[in-house]
C-alpha cells in the first residue's frame, strides 16, 4: 500500500512517499479503532526484516499508552497509534531511541508522514518514549487547524495567537522597564519570541515575509498592509519562492491558469 504526500512544488499533485505500508497495518489500526475490541487498544509498526521500503505490523495489545510504551523496540525506528482509555480518542507516533542506526532513523523520519496517514481518525501525534503514560500526556487540539501535537506535562503550556496578538504582547513588554517584568512574563516572552522570528513588526514597510511566518497565517487581516491576500506568495524571498514552488517568480508568473 503505497503512500502519497502532497508536494507545494508540484502544484498539488499527489506524490509517492516512498514508503510501502503492508496491509496487516491497517488492518490492525482498525481493531484499535474498534471501541467494542477490548483485546487491541496500540500496535507498533517498523520496516520488515531488512525490508528498507516496507512497514509491517511489529506488535499490538492492549493497555493503552502505558501498555504500549513498554514494548517499544530497541535500537529500531518504529510508528504506531494508540486508543485512550478515558475518552476513546486516538493518538500517533514516532519512536527511535539513541541506538537506532543514524541512516535508518532518517529513512523513517522521511516516511514519518506517509506511515501516519495510514492511521487514520488520529487526533494529534505524540512525543513517545520508554514508561509513558496516558495521564503524562497533554493533548493539544486545536480547534481549526486540524491535528496538531501532544506533550508530556513538564513542556510548556501553548496556546492559538494569531500575529496580531503576538505583536500586541512583544509591543506591550517592550513598554516597560527591565525591573517591571516578572519571571512568569520572562517567560512569556520566550514563548511569544518563539512563534515568530521575526515578527512583523521587525520587518521594513514592503520587506519580504519569511515563508515560516506566511505559512502559518490563516486570517488574511493579519497580513501586513503591503502584501495581497489572494497573492501572498509574491511577498516571499527570491529564495523561499524557489523551495517552496521548485521554480522562480518569473516561471511562476508564465504558468497557464487554471
Amino acid at each position: 500500500m503505497p503512500t502519497l504526500f502532497t508536494d507545494p512544488r508540484s502544484g498539488g499533485v499527489k506524490k509517492s512517499s516512498g514508503v510501502n505500508v503492508l496491509p496487516i497495518v491497517a488492518e490492525t489500526w482498525e481493531e484499535v479503532r474498534d471501541d467494542t475490541n477490548s483485546e487491541v487498544d496500540w500496535l507498533i509498526a517498523g520496516f520488515d526484516g531488512s525490508s528498507k521500503t516496507d512497514i509491517t505490523l511489529l506488535k499490538k495489545g492492549n493497555g493503552g499508552i502505558s501498555g504500549c510504551s513498554s514494548e517499544l523496540p530497541n535500537s529500531l525506528a518504529c510508528f504506531g497509534g494508540c486508543r485512550l482509555a478515558k475518552n476513546g480518542r486516538f493518538v500517533t507516533f514516532f519512536y527511535a531511541d539513541d541506538g537506532t542506526p543514524t541512516m535508518q532513523k532518517g529513512k523513517a523520519s522521511m516516511y514519518k508522514n506517509g506511515v501516519l496517514n495510514v492511521l487514520q481518525g488520529s487526533d494529534c501525534e505524540i512525543s513517545m518514549r520508554p514508561g509513558l503514560t496516558e495521564d503524562e500526556t497533554v493533548l493539544q487540539v486545536s480547534s481549526d487547524a486540524g491535528p496538531s501535537s501532544a506533550k508530556s506535562t513538564t513542556s510548556y503550556p501553548t496556546k492559538s495567537v494569531s500575529v496580531k496578538s503576538v505583536h500586541a504582547a512583544k509591543t506591550k513588554q517592550r513598554e516597560k522597564e527591565p525591573s517591571q517584568v516578572s519571571a512568569s512574563e520572562g517567560v512569556s516572552r520566550k514563548l511569544v519570541d518563539r512563534v515568530l522570528v521575526p515578527t512583523f513588526d521587525q520587518l521594513e514597510t514592503g520587506a519580504h515575509v519569511p515563508y515560516a511566518i506566511l505559512k502559518d497565517i490563516r486570517d488574511p487581516t493579519d497580513l501586513p498592509a503591503w502584501v495581497d491576500p489572494l497573492n501572498r506568495e509574491e511577498a516571499l524571498s527570491d529564495e523561499d519562492f524557489s523551495a517552496v514552488f521548485g521554480m522562480d517568480k518569473e516561471q511562476f508568473s508564465s504558468l497557464p491558469a487554471w
